[in-house]
């Protein structure tokens, strides 16, 4: 159970990406991957709202933000790991970001800063509960 606390979800969530990505670009080399449709939605205001595959990413991404940011809150003796993991984890998103074509997007970019405001959150809100335990203790 202690290993599932220490890998980066958002590790789990590029892996995710970059499978839906090749899924999608196997059926189709053409079509854009994250513009392709889920759903059509009628609102009880009759206005029609699609629900498109970038959409989904980012709503489950920022799921998993709050679920590291939670994880960040648990004092123990692999939270340094999993803040080292996390931040090779922002880096590769950020190198793929730049230099893959294919994630060249603006969803894969907002799930590159919502990794990155899981490393920041993580690291401060590590150091001001040790700061804290200080002074407590």
């Amino acid at each position: 159970m202690k290993i599932f606390k220490t890998i980066p979800l958002f590790g789990l969530m590029l892996v995710a990406y970059t499978l839906i990505l090749a899924g999608f670009y196997y059926n189709n080399p053409s079509a854009h991957p994250m513009d392709h449709v889920i759903a059509n939605i009628v609102l009880p205001s009759h206005q029609a709202w699609t629900l498109r595959v970038g959409d989904a990413v980012v709503l489950f991404g920022l799921i998993l933000l709050f679920a590291e940011i939670l994880k960040s809150t648990n004092a123990s003796d692999t939270t340094v790991i999993e803040h080292v993991l996390s931040t090779f984890v922002f880096i590769f998103y950020m190198i793929a970001f730049l230099l893959a074509p294919m994630v060249a997007n603006s969803t894969f970019l907002i799930l590159t800063m919502m990794s990155l405001i899981d490393v920041i959150a993580g690291f401060t809100i590590t150091i001001n509960t040790a700061r804290r335990d200080f002074t407590v203790g």
